[in-house]
């Protein structure tokens, strides 16, 4: 029993041998080879052809087999384009070298097919980080089953140096926790009784047992899998292009390489053989293959590099608007800050005391989730303040909340116009007080205020620089007072930031930002701010990890909290952008080069194929940086 899988194996193609269609190559390759002998000796003659007809014939059987599978999903497929100019070939004369194209296809084709499978199962590696088998405790015994079997409930034990097959909770034990493969960061975490874990971290030091919370089927790492390999499905507005460009296209190639064909010995009296020749020369160069697939493999590139930033990132199209991104707003609570509030002011007015008023706060507030509302429970608590009593609560999600308490007193406390609505006050907040600032009223009685505060992320100031320098506008939007929101703002050096904001302001003002600025990213933290990240170009939500939510509605979900990743992610989009027009000029460019080199009579027939089948492969090539992009 071991922690981890063995990944010694290899991917792609290549499992269990040789292809059957490198096989064929290699067979074919040896007939042609013998005819080639024959005609470097001088014999020639009938066996000759027979040899270059036997090689010509078994590459041409399995070409022939895709082209009329795939007739009817695209009439126009690289396997008919090769297979015309092959059987082309043989037909005036040229059996070799017809022999010679459709080898070098299917060497290029198994080339091409086991880079693309490798750039495919990069994404699926992150699986390997699960180990295959897992001890349960069931029956009072510890069995070891394949993880595909644990269900919810069972205690899973997990020794140090093996790694968490699935999302549970510690009910035995305490370690030291590396979670860099999911939420990126480098610094192991303590986790004891009650703390939650994630599938595919990395158990370091104590023994643990934890109860399974989810199948393994819908742990973090094999939702992440999952969710990046469905995100290819997502194409990006380029990608949509080319699809339709393609289908123009191949039929556009085919009428030139007619025309060059036929125009020459009908309009210019010049050989039939030497233009049919040089038209199937165009035919092999003019394969679509490198134009076509230059986006998908580009973008699963950049979809892979983020997923291993502890990025996950929902399709191509979010990577492409992430490089147009003009403008990134934040939420700022449990966003810029750590959402962590503490009260450091209670000014009461004339007739209740601080004591009295943070009791009376806290009561009202006890019902209730809200971080404000927790932070004045905690203060009364650690004050000594005991809350007893029954409250009805009544709230008003963005405003506050009102409480009628058991012996008959109202409590309103929040926003300054939700209780001014009630208890009319025209009372000066005083300047002294930082942060955000709510009001109390008892009886419909001003009662007094209470400010609390939340401190910045540590790496906020330097991720909002960051994206500046990117030449982006970034700005803050805050249900928060405007003076709690001027403080954060000024610290981090923000551009713009909106104030006292309910969940429909917030969408309002990213409208009116995407109007005067351009594409607009929301950084929020997946839940709360589910109205304005979907009103978002793209949506980002912050410290994801276990949370199934978050990871559903979210455009990019980053599993950690590091806010620096917006800025890099922003960085690796718009490589991505370039790397791809980059690709595709190059591809239309060569492609045009060679045509004109192939009607010239430049370049053989087999030249053509390699270069195909070369800019695909230098295609691949140049888009693998991304995969090393810091």
């Amino acid at each position: 029993m071991t922690g981890d899988v063995d990944s010694s194996g290899s991917d792609g193609a290549g499992h269990g041998g040789l292809s059957p269609r490198l096989w064929i190559a290699i067979v074919a390759s040896g007939f042609l080879f013998m005819a080639l002998i024959l005609i470097w000796s001088s014999v020639g003659g009938v066996l000759e052809h027979f040899l270059a007809g036997v090689a010509l014939l078994l590459v041409a059987v399995p070409v022939a087999y895709d082209a009329v599978r795939r007739l009817r999903s695209n009439p126009f497929n690289t396997d008919v384009l090769m297979l015309t100019a092959a059987v082309g070939a043989a037909a005036i004369g040229f059996y070799e070298e017809g022999a010679a194209v459709l080898i070098l296809y299917h060497f290029a084709e198994t080339l091409e097919d086991y880079t693309v499978d490798k750039v495919r199962n990069i994404t699926r590696r992150m699986a390997s980080l699960l180990p295959q088998r897992a001890l349960v405790k069931r029956g009072g015994k510890v069995e070891e089953i394949p993880v595909e079997e644990i269900e919810v409930g069972d205690i899973v034990v997990v020794k140090p140096g093996w790694r968490i097959p699935v999302d549970g909770r510690i009910v035995a034990g305490s370690s030291t926790i590396d979670q860099s493969t999911v939420t990126g960061e480098s610094i192991p975490v303590e986790k004891q009784h009650g703390d939650v874990v994630l599938s595919g971290t990395l158990n370091l030091t104590g023994s643990l047992e934890i109860v399974a919370e989810k199948p393994f089927r819908d742990s973090t790492v094999s939702r992440i899998t999952k969710l990046v390999i469905e995100a290819r499905e997502k194409k990006i507005r380029l990608e949509r292009f080319i699809d339709r460009f393609s289908r123009y296209y191949t039929p556009a190639t085919i009428v030139l390489a007619a025309l060059v064909a036929v125009v020459p010995p009908l309009m210019l009296a010049q050989p039939l053989t030497t233009w049919v020749y040089k038209a199937l020369v165009v035919l092999v160069i003019a394969c679509p293959s490198a134009i076509v697939i230059a986006t998908p493999v580009t973008v699963m590139m950049g979809l892979t590099r983020a997923m291993w930033s502890s990025s996950l990132v929902k399709g191509g199209i979010y990577m492409e608007e992430m490089a147009r991104t003009r403008v990134v707003a934040f939420d700022k609570t449990g966003t810029l800050t750590k959402g962590v509030l503490r009260v450091v002011g209670v000014k009461p007015t004339s007739g209740f005391s601080e004591r009295e008023l943070l009791k009376l706060s806290a009561l009202a507030a006890s019902r209730s989730t809200h971080p404000i509302a927790n932070a004045i429970v905690e203060a009364a608590k650690s004050n000594g303040i005991s809350l007893h009593g029954d409250v009805k609560v009544e709230e008003r999600p963005g405003m506050g909340v009102s409480a009628l308490t058991t012996d008959g007193q109202l409590i309103m406390i929040g926003r300054h116009s939700f209780v001014n609505s009630q208890a009319n006050h025209s009372h000066v907040v005083h300047e002294e007080l930082r942060g955000s600032v709510v009001d109390v009223a008892v009886n419909n009685r001003f009662a007094g205020t209470i400010s609390l505060s939340d401190t910045p992320r540590p790496e906020a100031r330097e991720a909002v620089q960051k994206i500046k320098r990117l030449g982006i506008t970034v700005v803050m939007l805050t249900g928060d007072d405007e003076r709690a929101a001027r403080e954060v703002a000024e610290h981090l050096g923000i551009d713009e930031y909106y104030a006292g904001l309910l969940p429909e302001d917030k969408v309002r003002v990213v409208r009116e930002l995407r109007q005067r600025y351009g594409p607009v990213m929301m950084v929020g933290d997946g839940v709360n701010d589910a109205a304005v990240l979907a009103a978002a170009d793209v949506g980002v939500a912050v410290g994801t990890a276990g949370n199934d939510i978050a990871i559903e509605a979210a455009d990019v979900a980053l599993m950690g909290n590091d806010l620096r990743i917006v800025e890099y992610l922003i960085r690796l989009s718009r490589r991505l952008v370039k790397t791809l027009k980059a690709n595709l000029l190059l591809a239309i460019g060569l492609k045009l080069s060679l045509i004109t080199l192939g009607i010239a009579g430049l370049i053989p027939l087999w030249v053509g194929v390699l270069g195909d089948d070369g800019v695909t492969l230098a295609i691949i090539a140049l888009a693998f940086p991304l995969l090393r992009f810091r």
